[in-house]
């Protein structure tokens, strides 16, 4: 009983470990990516882009509400863009609308440049949809932040040759830039984005998202054996990623900011 006990608090502590690796490595210890306002008139522009791209896309009619689109250009004179520069060298920019009063909820959208081709008009790629939870959180600042990410069918797993990147990229930037929320934690919607996915397949989904630091709460032990695995790059079968859904009940999985840095990183930049 000893040795079992002894071997689970193993591998929670290595799951510990490489949550606050993601956390300073994808978050924290990347350059900040500033957003500056955009003109309205650019923005609408964008938007009608941005609906012409995504009804082209499989799933997106019914998947995706119609009613975003009109949120969008409600608030598009708040509107902020910002750029980044992609591993494999390509040119990101990200375009920030709130869709709701008080910028509590909103979407980062997409697109890569290629900057060897000066004629390249870019290709929007994906979007997330972040919503706040204020809380008793201080001016500019939220409790948690939810996200829901997609990168569009032909642009996933180096599928756009034009500009290399991986959805672990885009997902990381996204992150960094809603960091600036200082959220306790960060959340993601256990069945519109996992178990029930209509974008993806939920176990590859569940894969992901336990690399990005995610865990259901009431599953914890079993979600950090399946990303102690992952870490020491052994397979996690379909079996038990199954159980993990099966089991879980949450609706949300987390990954807690302010846990880890208070654990193991006290002194990290942008501690909470």
């Amino acid at each position: 009983m000893a040795a079992t006990s002894s071997r689970a608090e193993n591998i929670a502590l290595r799951a510990g470990r490489e949550r606050v690796r993601v956390l300073h490595h994808d978050i924290l210890g990347q350059r900040a990516i500033r957003l500056y306002p955009l003109e309205a008139s650019a923005v609408s522009g964008e938007i009608s882009r941005f609906a012409q791209t995504l009804w082209r896309m499989p799933n997106m009619d019914g998947y995706f509400d119609r009613a975003h689109l009109s949120n969008l250009r409600e608030y598009q004179h708040e509107a902020e863009h910002g750029f980044a520069t992609l591993p494999g060298g390509g040119i990101l920019e990200i375009l920030s609308i709130p869709s709701m009063p008080a910028q509590v909820m909103g979407f980062h959208i997409f697109t890569v440049f290629d900057p060897g081709d000066e004629a390249d008009p870019g290709q929007m790629i994906g979007y997330t949809i972040w919503s706040l939870e204020r809380g008793a959180a201080g001016f500019g600042q939220a409790e948690a932040v939810r996200m829901a990410f997609d990168i569009f069918p032909p642009y996933r797993e180096h599928r756009y040759r034009k500009v290399a990147f991986t959805n672990h990229d885009i997902y990381n930037i996204s992150r960094r830039i809603l960091y600036r929320h200082r959220p306790q934690q960060f959340l993601v919607d256990a069945r519109s984005q996992i178990s029930e996915t209509r974008t993806g397949r939920s176990l590859k989904r569940a894969i992901y998202y336990l690399k990005r630091g995610y865990y259901p709460a009431d599953q914890k032990p079993l979600a950090d054996s399946c990303l102690d695995r992952l870490v020491r790059r052994q397979p996690v079968s379909p079996r038990t990623l199954r159980k993990l859904l099966r089991l879980s009940h949450d609706i949300f999985w987390v990954f807690p900011v302010a846990q880890y840095l208070h654990q193991y990183l006290p002194s990290a930049p942008g501690a909470c």
